[in-house]
C-alpha cells in the first residue's frame, strides 16, 4: 500500500512537491502481479504521481509493463524506489494485456505487423522543483514485436509477452535510437521519476522515427518538453507506462 504523510508546518512550494513525490515503499515489494491489476489502476498510480497530466496526457492502459533490473531482480513496480546503483544494466522487459485483445487505436489491434516503442524518460531533470533539463531522454528502443514471444500472463487474462530488448540477442528487427543512459539523479536534487512508456503506431501503418538529436528536453531545446511532444510528432500513441523514484544518496 502506497502511503503519504501530509505535515502541517510551512513549507516552500518545491519542498512540498517532494513531499508528495517521495514513496514510502520498500524497493522489492509487488503488486504488478495482483491479478485484479486493471486499466484504472495503472492511470490511478500515474495521476497520484503527477506524471498524468504532466508527462503523458491522460489515457487508457491497454497493456501493463513488467520491467526488471538484472543486477539485484529489482523490479519497477509503479512508483517504488529503486537505488541507481541498482539500475545501471537496462532492464528486462515482460508486457501483459490488460484484455484479451486490447484495441489500440481505431485502425490497429494486437498484430504481427504492429511495432512498438519503448522510452525512458526523467521529467525531474535536474530536480523537480527546477527542471531546466527536463525532460531528459534516457532510452529510445523501436522494432519491438509481441506476437513471437507470447506465454500465460499472470493477471489471470489475456496474455504475457516477454522481450528482450538487448540487440544483440533480442529480436533483430529492434533498432536503438537511443542508447540506454543509466538514472543518475545529481546530488541534492530529492526524488526523480523515471518514466517508461510504450508507444504504438496511432493507426495501421508503421511510420520512420525520428530520433531525438540530443538527450535534453528531447531535442526540442525547451523545458518540459519530452515523449508527449515526441510521440505527437512521430503518430505514436501511449498504450502503457510504468516508473520508479530514484535520488542520489547525498541529499
Amino acid at each position: 500500500m502506497r502511503c503519504y504523510i501530509a505535515v502541517a508546518v510551512l513549507v516552500t512550494v518545491g519542498q512540498l512537491r517532494h513531499s508528495i513525490a517521495a514513496p514510502l515503499r520498500s524497493t522489492h515489494q509487488v503488486i504488478l502481479n495482483n491479478e485484479n491489476a486493471t486499466p484504472d489502476s495503472v492511470r490511478s498510480a500515474l495521476k497520484r504521481s503527477e506524471i498524468i497530466p504532466t508527462v503523458l496526457d491522460d489515457f487508457e492502459p491497454k497493456f501493463l509493463l513488467k520491467l526488471s533490473y538484472p543486477d539485484k531482480g529489482d523490479v519497477v513496480d509503479l512508483g517504488n524506489t529503486l537505488l541507481p546503483s541498482d539500475t545501471t544494466s537496462a532492464p528486462t522487459l515482460q508486457v501483459h494485456t490488460l484484455s484479451a485483445i486490447p484495441s489500440l487505436s481505431p485502425t490497429a489491434t494486437l498484430a504481427s505487423n504492429v511495432t512498438y516503442t519503448i522510452a525512458l524518460t526523467d521529467p525531474d531533470a535536474t530536480s523537480r522543483s527546477n527542471p531546466s533539463m527536463a525532460e531528459m531522454c534516457h532510452w529510445l528502443i523501436t522494432g519491438v514485436t509481441l506476437t513471437s514471444h507470447r506465454s500465460s500472463s499472470s493477471l489471470g487474462f489475456g496474455a504475457a509477452y516477454s522481450i528482450d530488448l538487448n540487440p544483440s540477442t533480442g529480436d533483430p528487427n529492434l533498432e536503438v535510437l537511443v542508447e540506454y543512459l543509466p538514472p543518475s539523479p545529481p546530488p541534492k536534487t530529492a526524488f526523480h521519476r523515471y518514466v517508461f512508456v510504450l508507444l504504438a503506431p496511432a493507426s495501421s501503418e508503421n511510420s520512420q522515427l525520428r530520433k531525438p538529436n540530443e538527450r535534453p528536453h528531447w531535442g526540442y531545446g525547451k523545458v518540459g518538453k519530452g515523449v508527449r511532444q515526441w510521440s505527437e510528432d512521430n503518430d505514436q500513441i501511449v498504450v502503457g507506462a510504468n516508473f520508479f523514484y530514484a535520488q542520489n544518496k547525498e541529499q
